[in-house]
């Protein structure tokens, strides 16, 4: 069913008043005229502050200090379509939905935070769909750049927005071209026009040539170029001068957010651009030759550091949660590591450590803590994960050494009786990965996902302890085998049925292929698992996971068994492609397609070497709407879960797609004690070239197809390969830049 076709079926309508509280743009039927007169005026909140629209683009940008998003909204359907170019700006340090960015003015959403050029006799002229030529990501001097241009008369127009590798500024750079065949006076107007719930000080500096607001955060709107003037309360204007036929002039804007501070001029301008440049260029690049691919990991890379507060904060959903989850910082942390930003990941990891775990080793999601029952038991093997990825690619053990007591009751945690049966040798409790509970029909057992993650990260929790010399490495490693083996031999409890992963066991041993919630009406009304009678939850795409990782070997029975199960998940109720999370028979929501379960396929079908699946899935995510930008929705489907949350974008996208091609393509996988290489190079993609941040090393890579059978060479000198995979002691590693050159059928 499409999209569009459930919000208009009857079962839909049930939702009405749950919609009416989410969306105040959604207006129930009226009640039965009252005999007494009444006026009826509402105010209305500018569409803008909508997060999800169809079409809709989100080019997110920030360096720790500073989040800026330039949004395009192409389609002008509706009665009320969202502004078509706007931009925005907020404090990573601080949460925000899109009405409390700080660019949001509530009667005028974003409509004002555009340009106008002004030319002599033409009054002022905006960007418009009639006007507007192209917006996409380009990279000048390696810096990640919106680029949109458009036509004002006879001067074209190119605006490039960017943001220094540090500093709470968003530059806003104008080339004005005169095309026409007379000089022309050209001036540019723009607008600070701030979110009136934050700022209530507004107004020109006439000094510094500057509006500036003040309230409950700080920010000013200035120009480093031509005759700058300020006028009224809002309104700065530059002066271009008289721009010749075939001559182009400069313009730079610059938003600056904080207390008030020196703006840069041109020259430490030109040095900031520089240094960011030289900043960009040091992290990790990767280059197949398919377009497709080459921008989804220019994105990744660019969203990762844009939406990463200097502190570590990072919310799991811009614009819509407000909130973080251990899990999604973890894979984060393992995706900064992979895209060349150590430090990074680094400051991220800490925060982990020191503020989202407690005292008993229990981790928090949605900024709390949960209670035995419905604790995600798989966190907590996640995070002993990203900590020896990083010691991996760092070789930073000393962090490691500090919190090393604290890591302890991390592996500790899901090991208790409360949760590990002695029979099975399984963790148990009421809660699945996908944060269903017992009230969704949830019953107490055990989860394939946070069993693999467990096991998982005991494991390699173990090999840090044998680095440290600590004594917990043999009942770790004892504990991870014996999950893994009940996984898959237990005669009661594995979670293996019919070929393929299961997703869930009840503690009797009961296969749970449906959930029942306890009370149906008090689920979402119209939703299937409120409709369903048995709402069923196989297949889930958790499933795959174990494959993605190398759990078991991606060419296994099991693991091909799982995929062919999972496979039946695509386009499932509609027609547009892409895959659920789980079966939508038990869905809260109206079915639809997530950009994150699309990619678990894409990483598990890279392992198992299906390229055409693994292209449809990528094809998808890149032309699916956000895969201009990079600014991809959790979901694409509307959200009546009570209290929904707006959709919006979440940040485990970019983490994924840079985890897809780093380690399954490019194939970098660093370990304790060596460097290991096993890249894949897709149907269509002849050669992939990257570098990458090892260990404090440079590394360049170079793999190429051949027809013969695989080898490879480092700085020149021939290496084995076995299986596909060569490895690399880090004493091998020059001081310098190290060149390794592979051949791979």
């Amino acid at each position: 069913m499409k999209r569009r076709e459930f919000l208009a079926a009857p079962v839909f309508s049930l939702a009405a008043p749950a919609l009416a509280r989410i969306d105040p743009l959604f207006r129930a039927p009226d009640p039965a005229p009252s005999p007494a007169p009444r006026l009826d005026v509402r105010q209305r909140l500018h569409q803008d502050f909508i997060t999800y629209a169809p079409g809709i683009e989100y080019f997110m940008l920030g360096n720790g200090d500073i989040q800026a998003v330039v949004q395009y909204s192409p389609d002008r359907k509706g009665e009320l379509p969202q502004t078509f170019l706007g931009l925005t700006v907020f404090d990573p340090e601080r949460f925000s939905r899109k009405w409390s960015t700080f660019l949001f003015d509530p009667e005028r959403g974003f409509e004002r935070t555009g340009i106008a050029v002004i030319t002599a006799g033409k009054g002022g002229t905006r960007v418009s769909p009639e006007n507007f030529t192209s917006i996409a990501w380009t990279y000048p001097h390696s810096i990640p750049t919106v680029e949109c241009r458009w036509n004002a008369g006879e001067i074209g127009v190119v605006e490039r927005f960017f943001v220094p590798s540090s500093g709470a500024f968003l530059f806003r750079e104008v080339t004005l071209e005169n095309r026409g065949t007379a000089p022309v006076e050209v001036k540019l107007y723009a607008a600070l026009l701030p979110n009136f719930a934050l700022f209530d000080e507004i107004g020109p500096d006439e000094p510094a040539r500057a509006i500036r607001a003040n309230g409950f955060a700080s920010m000013s709107l200035s120009s480093l170029d031509g005759d700058a003037a300020v006028s009224g309360r809002y309104d700065l204007t530059v002066s271009a001068g008289s721009v010749l036929p075939g001559a182009a002039v400069r313009l730079r804007l610059v938003y600056s957010v904080g207390a008030p501070k020196a703006v840069p001029d041109a020259a430490q301008y030109d040095r900031l651009v520089a240094r960011t440049g030289e900043w960009w260029a040091a992290r990790s690049s990767v280059v197949t030759g398919d377009s497709d691919l080459d921008h989804l990991f220019g994105v990744s890379r660019s969203g990762l550091r844009a939406m990463l507060a200097r502190s570590g904060k990072r919310d799991s959903g811009t614009w819509m949660y407000n909130m973080e989850w251990v899990r999604d910082d973890v894979m984060v942390v393992i995706a900064l590591l992979q895209a060349g930003m150590p430090g990074e990941a680094k400051t991220l990891l800490t925060k982990l450590l020191e503020k989202s775990v407690g005292p008993d080793g229990r981790t928090f999601e949605s900024s709390r803590w949960a209670g035995f029952d419905y604790t995600e038991l798989d966190q907590n093997g996640e995070l002993l994960y990203a900590l020896w990825a990083y010691a991996a690619w760092t070789g930073d053990l000393d962090l490691v050494k500090k919190y090393w007591d604290r890591i302890a009751r991390i592996a500790a945690f899901p090991l208790q009786e409360r949760f590990r049966d002695a029979g099975s040798g399984l963790v148990h409790n009421k809660r699945e990965f996908w944060e269903r509970n017992d009230s969704f029909g949830v019953r107490d057992g055990y989860e394939l996902t946070y069993q693999f993650w467990v096991s998982f990260g005991l494991s390699h929790a173990a090999d840090l302890a044998g680095a440290i010399g600590a004594a917990e490495e043999t009942a770790w490693r004892k504990g991870a085998e014996e999950i893994r083996s009940a996984i898959l031999t237990h005669p009661k409890f594995r979670l293996v049925e019919e070929g393929h992963f299961i997703k869930r066991r009840t503690r009797d041993g009961e296969w749970q292929r449906t959930m029942v919630p306890p009370d149906p009406s008090r689920m979402p009304p119209g939703s299937p698992m409120a409709l369903n009678a048995k709402p069923a939850c196989e297949p889930d795409l958790g499933s795959v996971i174990p494959v993605m990782y190398g759990f078991v070997e991606p060419e296994s029975a099991v693991a091909l068994g799982t995929l062919r199960d999972c496979e039946t998940l695509w386009s499932q109720a509609w027609d547009f492609g892409g895959y659920p999370r789980y079966n939508t028979e038990s869905e809260p929501d109206p079915p639809a397609p997530w950009p994150l379960a699309t990619l678990f396929m894409a990483r598990a079908y890279a392992e198992a070497g299906n390229w055409p699946k693994f292209r449809r899935c990528m094809t998808w995510v890149r032309t699916i709407h956000g895969g201009l930008s990079g600014g991809w929705f959790e979901r694409y489907g509307p959200s009546i879960t009570p209290p929904a949350p707006p959709v919006c974008v979440i940040g485990w996208t970019w983490a994924e797609i840079t985890s897809l091609i780093v380690h399954h393509l490019a194939g970098v996988r660093p370990g304790l004690a060596s460097l290991a290489l096993r890249p894949r190079l897709p149907e269509g993609v002849d050669h992939l070239s990257g570098s990458f941040l090892v260990r404090g090393r440079s590394c360049t890579l170079s793999v190429r197809r051949t027809t013969k059978s695989a080898s490879a060479a480092v700085n020149g000198r021939s290496v084995p390969v076995s299986q596909g995979s060569i490895a690399i002691p880090y004493g091998d590693l020059a001081s310098g830049l190290t060149l390794i050159e592979m051949e791979v059928p």
